[in-house]
């Protein structure tokens, strides 16, 4: 009832306080993840909103996914690039055989300091599909030569291999290999 949840809100505030009275009235569980533990573990990934909140944040940490990346490489480029230079160069391909919209893309972002350039997994439309590359391209910084990338694309692939999937690990090509 809201009057038993009221009184326990006031007892814990009391005991928190150290009200004289209230000290004693609550103890620790011994086994409890908290006490044993010499971290708290994490709270569940969606424990402050709804899936539909959690999916909304996740859609816009993809959102500024490109902005993280191009600061971070100007960060880490910034003694070597000149006034007004660009940290990366972009090229797409488009699936020809599909035709839901918008339709699948597969950004390719090269980066001319590094003299690489990182290949993401397909993705639906030009800015779903730059976001690919850049995880790509984030691994690489992250010193993650060969990061999976995760697969957020549906439809066909236009050069299938014998499963019929999108390769999902992230394609670098070294242009001294090359």
């Amino acid at each position: 009832s809201k009057a038993a949840a009221s009184a326990d809100v006031a007892r814990r505030v009391l005991w928190y306080l150290q009200h004289p009275g209230y000290q004693e009235a609550f103890a620790l569980d011994p086994h409890a993840p908290a006490v044993s533990a010499t971290r708290i573990p994490s709270p569940p990934a969606n424990w402050a909103c709804t899936a539909s909140e959690a999916e909304e944040l996740k859609q816009a940490e993809r959102r500024v996914a490109l902005v993280r990346v191009q600061n971070r490489l100007q960060q880490e480029l910034a003694k070597t690039l000149t006034a007004g230079e660009s940290v990366w160069e972009w090229s797409f391909a488009m699936d020809k055989t599909d035709f839901v919209w918008p339709p699948l893309y597969q950004a390719t972002v090269h980066v001319p300091r590094l003299r690489k350039s990182f290949v993401g997994d397909w993705g639906r439309g030009q800015r779903e599909a730059q976001v690919e590359a850049c995880l790509a391209l984030s691994a690489f910084l992250d010193g993650d030569r060969m990061s999976p990338v995760p697969s957020t694309r549906s439809g066909s692939m236009v050069d299938s291999e014998e499963s019929g999937e999108r390769p999902r690990w992230a394609d670098i090509e070294d242009e001294e290999e090359s």
